[in-house]
């Protein structure tokens, strides 16, 4: 009879901890498996290193550990704990876990702790335990707030790099000092600003000297300065003399290891003044804030949309679909905005930071007009515009057949008319002709009239008339479809999503014409044909030539 088997999980929070916590957690489960008899599977020991556990998301280890022991072939039978605490420190992450591993028929033993799953008694101590590891979260939480004020207010750091200054550790805590490199940059940004460059010309102008930054992005092998990240030194009081601390503070959103910043009241702000710190002398500052303020009252928000994603609150319909052929990077409005201009699409990376070599301009409208000359060609077939309103006709009829009611109604009050005016005609014929009975006679012939063309006739007021009229009402507001799309640009930007993923614009040359190529697959109007028009196959490229015109629609080029 084979021994149970079982795998191993071991984890630590920080990079300030020792690895060797790893080996020492799983040389416990090796023993306890030993004295039980149970055989531990090398290749089934997995880890996560300096990784919290107060998410469950962000852990390689443990979503290996999970999908192996939901596989049909699972290949063990338990899984070993050091304690709880190593799965998760947040309650209910930890009993959903074992809830989970529970149903389907995997052990989970905590070593130190002696809960096995398999005992009755197992929910109510996981219960205990998860509830005390929930609660060494928080009070760690608050004492290393409390810590940290503790040092701010003797003076040193809190933690985290400012471009401009150099961290010193000292025995009693680390100390800002000013940098003089970073210091001499940060002092000719402010210059810059003061001077009247905007914030893409200062970004592009450090970047074409390789001006270092403090430190590149994750995933990069170096960082480039970028206007937002100029706003915000330009906005940063440390650079006055004015440390500023505990104005936010990080919680973590439910399910994951992602933290978002989130305000604290201004009572809670911990604001000192340190003169040795100041980069920015107080002349300058004030220049700049000034200039920075008139900025504000000509060209602020004015009650456009904050915080969505601009792709989203463009103006502009095709913004967030154009990808740049060269970086890859959203093309966007760059230039031509206001009364009277022209909109034009261009790399962002190139005209705000030079870091792309492509630096084609071209106009919004007529990128639109070509990419959508194709919708406009479907839409407005013959063919398309009967079956559309075939479609509503059938559909009107359908809803005036389940109102025969009022038909029924017209249809008698049409007979009943009819007789009264026999009658009347006979009364004239007898007695003569009075006002009363002509007036009579023509109000009596009017709504006849209205009820017979309505059930019966084939005029502009009958069924068919009104669908002759709304077919030509069809093609008169579709004759131009980008001013159809541009009616509601945020919905058609929706729609317009679920057919279109995004497209490439090359930029190209030939001659003295420059032009961009658009490259994807799209089809606006359903699911990606196998081929397009004359066979062809279903990779539409369309050729766009900038300042001569565009030339017309082709594929394949």
């Amino acid at each position: 009879m084979r021994s149970d088997r079982c795998a191993i999980y071991a984890r630590y929070s920080t990079d300030r901890q020792s690895s060797a916590s790893i080996e020492d957690q799983i040389r416990k489960c090796r023993e306890h498996a030993a004295q039980k008899g149970w055989e531990v599977l090398e290749d089934q020991i997995y880890r996560d290193e300096a990784v919290s556990a107060v998410g469950m998301q962000g852990r390689l280890g443990l979503e290996r550990l999970k999908g192996a022991a939901l596989s049909p072939a699972r290949p063990f039978d338990i899984i070993l704990v050091d304690d709880t605490s190593r799965l998760s420190r947040n309650l209910c992450d930890t009993v959903g876990l074992y809830e989970t591993l529970s149903f389907v028929r995997v052990r989970v033993v905590s070593v130190s702790q002696g809960i096995d799953s398999a005992d009755e008694q197992a929910e109510v101590l996981l219960t205990f335990h998860g509830l005390a590891d929930s609660l060494y979260v928080k009070e760690l939480a608050k004492k290393t707030h409390r810590g940290l004020e503790g040092k701010v207010r003797k003076g040193f750091s809190a933690g985290g790099r400012t471009f401009g200054y150099r961290n010193v550790p000292t025995p009693e805590g680390v100390r800002l000092e000013i940098d003089p490199d970073g210091a001499a940059v940060v002092r000719r940004i402010f210059e810059m600003s003061a001077e009247g460059l905007s914030l893409k010309k200062i970004a592009r102008t450090l970047n074409s000297e390789h001006v270092p930054t403090a430190r590149p992005r994750a995933g990069r092998q170096y960082a480039t300065w970028c206007p937002s990240a100029i706003r915000e030194m330009l906005r940063r009081k440390q650079y006055s003399g004015t440390v500023m601390w505990n104005t936010s503070r990080f919680i973590k959103r439910p399910g994951t290891n992602k933290r978002v910043r989130r305000p604290r009241p201004k009572a809670e702000w911990q604001i000192s003044e340190r003169p040795d710190l100041r980069i920015i002398p107080e002349e300058l500052r004030q220049r700049v804030e000034d200039r920075l303020e008139m900025m504000k009252r000509r060209f602020g928000s004015q009650g456009r949309s904050g915080l969505l994603d601009r792709a989203f609150t463009s103006p502009y319909l095709l913004t967030g679909f154009l990808k740049c052929g060269v970086c890859g990077a959203n093309l966007a409005i760059v230039t031509g905005r206001g009364p009277g201009r022209h909109p034009r699409y261009g790399c962002p990376q190139n005209f705000s930071r030079g870091t792309c070599s492509n630096n084609l301009k071209e106009r919004q409208d007529r990128i639109e007009t070509l990419l959508l000359a194709d919708l406009q060609e479907e839409v407005l077939r013959p063919e398309v515009i009967d079956f559309t309103i075939e479609e509503f006709g059938r559909q009107l009829q359908a809803r005036l057949a389940g109102i025969g009611g009022e038909l029924a109604h017209k249809r008698e009050r049409k007979t009943q008319l009819e007789q009264e005016l026999a009658r009347l005609a006979d009364a004239v014929a007898e007695s003569g002709g009075s006002s009363a009975l002509l007036a009579g006679i023509k109000q009596r012939e009017r709504e006849l009239q209205e009820i017979t063309e309505q059930t019966l006739g084939t005029g502009p007021r009958s069924i068919d008339g009104e669908l002759a009229e709304f077919r030509a009402f069809v093609k008169d507001q579709i004759s131009d479809i980008r001013a159809v799309l541009g009616r509601d640009v945020g919905r058609a930007r929706l729609e317009l999503a679920k057919h279109v993923h995004e497209i490439k614009m090359q930029p190209r040359q030939v001659g003295q014409h420059r032009f961009y190529q658009a490259e994807g697959e799209w089809n606006l109007l359903g699911g990606l044909p196998e081929t397009g028009p004359n066979g062809q196959q279903s990779g539409w490229r369309v050729r766009m030539v900038a300042g001569a015109g565009f030339e017309p629609a082709t594929f394949g080029l």
